[in-house]
């Protein structure tokens, strides 16, 4: 019979007063300094935000509890190659930060799709913006599902009355206290997840022997791999579809999305933006490689005990569990700890979930509301409709969140929200950046061919019943005795998964459904930029769109060009964020 531990006193002490912190700082800027009394202070901080709450919103909105608590399970069982997505991640921001944050400065935009529409078309934008929507909703339900698992473990509380009581806290301060409680609560959240990572690491660490321990134990079992040159696309993870993932969420995430975009919007010029963005490089991928090289110490740690194969002793059944067994029974002897560190994973979670209520509110209101009633609205109605539609998006995730408490892959249904929108959009915008060509009709047309493409490959391979196998795993050093463990034993169809994933279909699984989801954001990429090129070929690759003096390119195609200024990177004339790119009458048919 498998016991189950329970947090202490001092723990649920930390816990609470991590959920308390960002009450007290959204009821702070509710009640003081711009008291988020027009839609520019509630969404752009009145574009005077401080340097260090940007740059650390900046470097922990990426991460949630699935990183904190899914990338050690990935490296843990099919090695330390995935860490060069940290590294490449660095490489994408660097890039986002010349490449795309001058555009949007130049264009004066709040929210990033509106340049979609000065670049390409009002079609464009809805559609980009209208994805960015559900693909949101969808992700911030499993977000915030992730760390109360994970909690729901350790407690006697309902999984529902804890998935309401976080997803009203972050609800709350980010409805109250707009942007500026959002930047300041993630500084603290992120200090919190550095300090849960610390911890676990120290401890890890400690009791595996230092080092030189975990390097000789990662490499005979195989681990310890950091340049596997296989172009084989279904390998799990190789130097290449690592490499290319990084760069692509590095540029996606930080240079095409609006909850990363938004933080750098809210500094009053394009150069303190751009030193935010990069001074924050170092910060996100300390943390990406931490949380990926902590599944090498996982690994030392269970060297000869994998405590998934020992279900029957240790009641954890999945991987996605093994961050937080390690949690409650190395720390548990210490009061406080183990709280600190389950705060610290939700802490990941939360940041993640206000910064995309917030951005969600943003485009609502700049991109739908704000045309269809342009002249009937006042700033006191917008800023009404901006806290209202964050609420009932808050409101949306934690009633969504409920309906898939029973999901049978958190980690798949993550990677799915995000993988299919991500390349397609990326594909988007570094195309009306970076070229002159193309149309709004053709484009939306090419996105959604591609988008459905790549819904085509996400999905089939999720029901396809493939799975990658699993490095070694061994159970040759188990104690024969039950001990005191973390989780109820849970019901699954295979209990040795390292098994079940070296079990092929009774059919052979089609090719594209084997693709390693690494793969999947950069095919995505690649397929919306052919299709867009093929597109514009056909309707007339001759004619151009844009002038190319156009604020909408990227400083790094017009720096040749007569009318770019190299000393402030910012085209001259873009007062007007509504001013739309004059075109010709040919763009309706198709190509201008």
């Amino acid at each position: 019979m498998v016991a189950k531990q329970h947090l202490g006193n001092a723990d649920y002490a930390v816990i609470g007063i991590s959920l308390l912190i960002p009450l007290l700082i959204g009821l702070k800027f509710r009640f003081s300094g711009g008291r988020q009394n027009s839609t520019d202070e509630y969404f752009l901080a009145g574009k005077n935000a401080s340097m260090f709450p940007v740059i650390m919103s900046i470097s922990v909105t990426i991460l949630s509890a699935a990183a904190i608590i899914g990338l050690p399970a990935e490296v843990y069982r099919f090695g330390s190659q995935f860490v060069l997505v940290a590294f490449s991640t660095g490489v994408g921001m660097f890039l986002s930060s010349r490449i795309f944050l001058p555009v949007y400065f130049n264009c004066n935009v709040s929210s990033i799709y509106e340049f979609l529409e000065m670049r390409f078309g009002k079609f464009t934008k809805y559609t980009v913006s209208g994805m960015f929507i559900i693909q949101m909703v969808l992700y911030t339900s499993t977000v915030l599902l992730g760390p109360v698992l994970a909690l729901s473990a350790v407690t006697d509380f309902s999984l529902n009355i804890m998935v309401i009581i976080c997803g009203a806290v972050c609800t709350i301060y980010c409805f109250m206290g707009g942007i500026k409680a959002i930047l300041w609560t993630d500084a603290f959240q992120g200090i919190l997840m550095f300090l849960c990572l610390s911890t676990m690491y120290l401890v890890g660490m400690r009791e595996v022997g230092g080092p030189a321990v975990i390097y000789d134990r990662a490499k005979a079992g195989d681990r310890w791999e950091f340049f596997n040159m296989n172009f084989d696309f279904t390998t799990r993870f190789t130097f290449w579809n690592s490499t290319f993932r990084g760069l692509v969420l590095g540029l996606a995430f930080y240079g095409t999305n609006q909850i990363q975009v938004q933080r750098t919007l809210t500094m009053k010029s394009y150069q303190r933006a751009q030193i935010a963005l990069q001074c924050s490089i170092l910060l996100v991928v300390t943390l990406l490689f931490a949380c990926t090289m902590f599944g090498v110490i996982l690994y030392a740690v269970y060297f000869h005990c994998d405590p998934i194969l020992m279900q029957s002793e240790t009641g954890i059944s999945k991987y996605d569990q093994l961050v937080p067994y390690f949690i409650v029974t190395r720390l548990h002897s210490i009061p406080g700890l183990t709280g600190l560190c389950f705060a610290g994973i939700f802490s990941g979670s939360l940041s993640t979930i206000s910064s995309a209520l917030n951005s969600l509110s943003t485009v609502t209101l700049v991109d739908f509301v704000q045309p269809l009633f342009a002249d009937k609205l006042n700033p006191t109605w917008e800023l009404y409709i901006a806290k209202g539609s964050c609420l009932i998006y808050g409101i949306a995730t934690i009633f969504l969140t409920i309906t898939i408490t029973n999901v049978d892959s958190l980690a798949q249904a993550t990677i799915v929200f995000l993988s299919v929108a991500e390349g397609p959009v990326l594909a988007v915008f570094m195309i009306g950046v970076l070229t002159r060509k193309t149309s709004d009709k053709s484009t939306v047309i090419s996105l959604i061919a591609s988008v459905t493409f790549i819904c085509w490959i996400c999905f089939g391979s999720l029901f396809s019943g493939y799975k990658n196998p699993s490095l070694p795993l061994d159970t040759s050093q188990c104690p024969n005795t039950n001990s005191t463990i973390l989780f109820e034993t849970s019901t699954t169809a295979c209990v040795d998964e390292n098994n079940c994933a070296l079990i092929e279909p009774t059919e052979e699984t089609f090719i594209l459904y084997k693709i390693a989801y690494a793969w999947i954001p950069t095919l995505g990429c690649v397929v919306t930029v052919a299709v867009i090129f093929i597109a514009s070929f056909l309707t007339g690759w001759n004619k151009t769109a844009i002038s190319p003096d156009s604020k909408c390119l990227s400083p790094v195609v017009k720096k040749w060009s007569k009318g770019y200024h190299e000393s402030d990177g910012i085209s001259p004339g873009c007062e007007n964020k509504f001013e739309l790119i004059k075109v010709t009458d040919d763009k309706q048919n198709g190509m201008a």
